[in-house]
């Protein structure tokens, strides 16, 4: 048996094989110094390419800058757009040979189409073409098919071409699409909405605040460039919105909105629209200038995209002022409904607050249940009805009125809109 002292100088001889050479340490340093340094920069270059996903994914879904669209180079005076989807050639040869006809404006040369297609949510044609008229004016009309005369086509409306460097959207939006020129489809649900988008653009939504949120199908679904939908009859340009929206890489799902404008109408025997611009405010009245000559009258209805503002009282002709008695005013009153339902009444404002009077007292009306006012610029009480404003709180069982809360922001207004019957 070996003692203690052979032992630890055997141990030492091992040792002695495996002792490093001279600088051995300082060489393992420098390299494990070298491999920090490169993992480092290797961190570096990650982290940075991480901060660019994250960016790209920050303006994708809306954060930070907003993706702008590049503008389509205008044909001369016409938008620049291509069609949208396959052309259907027949329907542009119907289309141009009405637009010839209607009010001898034709014959129309350089025709270019910008749609011209069926589509089933109107269950019938749409053709939207610009052209020169024979007085060598740049024009822009929409066709749609007549359900009453086997879908030939009607011209609906022939404005200039709007600026083809600004334009994002074109729209239409009218309860007379779908008929007869002129004439209000008879079904309640007739009010449509077209809207053709510039190139670039992936999904188009429409939507109306005379319409609740929960009736609108799919508002956020991509519909390419050209978007049909189909609201009440209540809905006029005034209360729609037409929102763009584009996807930018092709790996990420969310879009991101590019431009949100008001409908355009304009159809022969719709309402016109005159824009209104505030310049004064006393108690409950406000004072309103408008462009010369628009055919503002005492008793029309002044809106925003929200509802019902007021009631013209007075008109400064030489001015070209208005002045207007708030729906909360003392002394407002008018007749009303409620949505859907039907059930009838009419409205007092009392000097801060509106009230629903008159309501059967078996009626029916609930917490929120939308509350309309017929247009009398409008050839029917439900053709551009305004919202006037929402019940405050459930009809109590045998009760006959109602506090109602007004949907238009009657303590911050700047413009409205008045309506002035149709000049046809």
């Amino acid at each position: 048996m070996h003692n203690t002292t052979e032992l630890r100088a055997g141990l030492a001889d091992l040792a002695e094989s495996v002792v490093p050479t001279e600088g051995y340490e300082g060489k393992t340093m420098r390299r494990a110094a070298r491999r920090r340094g490169r993992r480092r920069i290797a961190a570096g270059a990650a982290a940075v390419v991480c901060l660019a996903m994250l960016v790209t994914m920050f303006r994708v879904v809306g954060f930070g800058v907003t993706p702008q669209l590049a503008a389509s180079p205008p044909d001369g005076p016409f938008l620049g757009w291509p069609p949208v989807g396959d052309v259907d050639a027949g329907l542009v040869q119907e289309a141009t040979s009405v637009w010839d006809r209607t009010n001898s404006a034709g014959p129309h040369t350089d025709v270019r189409v910008l749609v011209a297609t069926r589509h089933p949510r109107l269950r019938s044609a749409v053709v939207v073409l610009q052209g020169y008229d024979k007085q060598g004016n740049a024009r822009l009309a929409f066709f749609t098919g007549d359900s009453g005369a086997a879908d030939a086509l009607r011209m609906r409306v022939d404005r200039p071409v709007p600026d083809p460097v600004e334009t994002q959207v074109i729209s239409l939006v009218s309860p007379r699409l779908s008929g007869a020129a002129g004439v209000v489809s008879n079904d309640s649900g007739a009010t449509y909405a077209i809207a053709i988008a510039m190139p670039g653009v992936t999904a188009v939504r429409v939507s109306s605040t005379a319409v609740d949120d929960e009736m609108i199908q799919e508002p956020d679904g991509p519909t390419s460039r050209l978007i049909v939908q189909r609201f009440p009859l209540a809905a006029t340009a005034q209360t729609t919105t037409i929102a763009g929206f584009i996807k930018p890489n092709r790996l990420f799902a969310s879009v991101t909105k590019v431009f949100e404008v008001p409908g355009e109408g304009g159809v022969d025997g719709d309402a016109r629209a005159v824009p209104a611009e505030v310049v004064g405010r006393t108690g409950q009245q406000i004072v309103v200038a408008f462009p010369k000559d628009q055919g503002v009258r005492q008793g029309q209805l002044a809106v925003v995209a929200e509802g019902l503002v007021g009631r013209v009282t007075a008109v400064d002709a030489v001015r070209s002022e208005a002045t207007v008695d708030l729906i909360t005013s003392a002394g407002f009153v008018g007749q009303v409904y409620t949505n859907i339902s039907n059930v009838p009444g009419s409205v007092r404002g009392t000097g801060g607050k509106l009230v629903m009077e008159g309501v059967p007292a078996d009626g029916e009306v609930y917490r929120a249940n939308r509350v309309l006012m017929p247009d009398p610029s409008q050839q029917s009480n439900q053709v551009g009805a305004v919202t006037i404003g929402r019940a405050s709180v459930d009809k109590a069982a045998g009760a006959t009125t109602v506090e109602l809360t007004p949907t238009a922001d009657l303590a911050n207004l700047t413009s409205l809109w008045i309506m002035t019957p149709s000049a046809d």
